[in-house]
């Protein structure tokens, strides 16, 4: 299996720096600019099957991707990104200032904290798991996009890497851009990460 990992563009939540979690924000302009770009850089790829977050942002991405694809996206809310629970909708700044100890937490042992009325990382990692090996399963030997979001690319990462969840600041990944991991039996190969050559293109 040869998967394309694919971040949703840019929100007005992203340039503000508001906590947007699972609320359902769409892109701005310039996040429809970028979901257009990445997505003709994925246009000479064979592409097999899109999947997508059910969130607004990341279908939107994904649609612009199978514009030059005859694919249908397919929405699974296990793609989705992290319940941010008390966080969401709220400004990072006063995040900081509010919640100083579940932030230190957060830094510290990010694998254990579970948010206030949100999720734990180790779950989205599992869940998110879960989509792509059944993915998978259903598509091994085919080219598969997946778009999704920040969190759970992240923690997907340290999963193929075998890396504890500790280690998720190590993985996030800009709006708009693309990873592609190759399957080997039972193994993660990391062909690319990251990549966001294609926003600088002005195609």
């Amino acid at each position: 299996m040869r998967l394309i990992l694919v971040r949703h563009g840019t929100t007005d939540w992203n340039e503000i720096g508001r906590c947007q979690g699972i609320s359902d924000v769409p892109l701005n302009s310039t996040g429809i600019e970028q979901a257009e770009k990445v997505a003709f850089s994925l246009k000479d790829d064979r592409v097999d099957c899109i999947y997508s977050s059910d969130l607004i942002r990341a279908k939107t991405t994904a649609e612009k991707i199978a514009d030059y694809h005859s694919v249908e996206v397919k929405i699974r809310e296990d793609l989705r990104e992290m319940d941010q629970g008390i966080f969401e909708g709220l400004d990072f700044s006063y995040i900081r200032k509010k919640y100083s100890e579940v932030l230190k937490h957060w830094r510290e042992n990010p694998e254990t904290l579970q948010l206030p009325q949100g999720e734990a990382l180790m779950d989205v990692q599992q869940r998110a798991f879960d989509a792509v090996m059944d993915i998978g399963t259903r598509f091994g030997s085919q080219n598969i996009v997946i778009v999704s979001h920040n969190m759970v690319i992240a923690a997907l990462f340290c999963r193929f890497t075998k890396n504890s969840l500790k280690r998720f600041r190590d993985y996030l990944v800009d709006e708009a851009s693309k990873s592609i991991i190759e399957t080997c039996d039972d193994r993660f190969i990391i062909v690319s990460f990251n990549d966001i050559d294609h926003l600088c293109s002005n195609s």
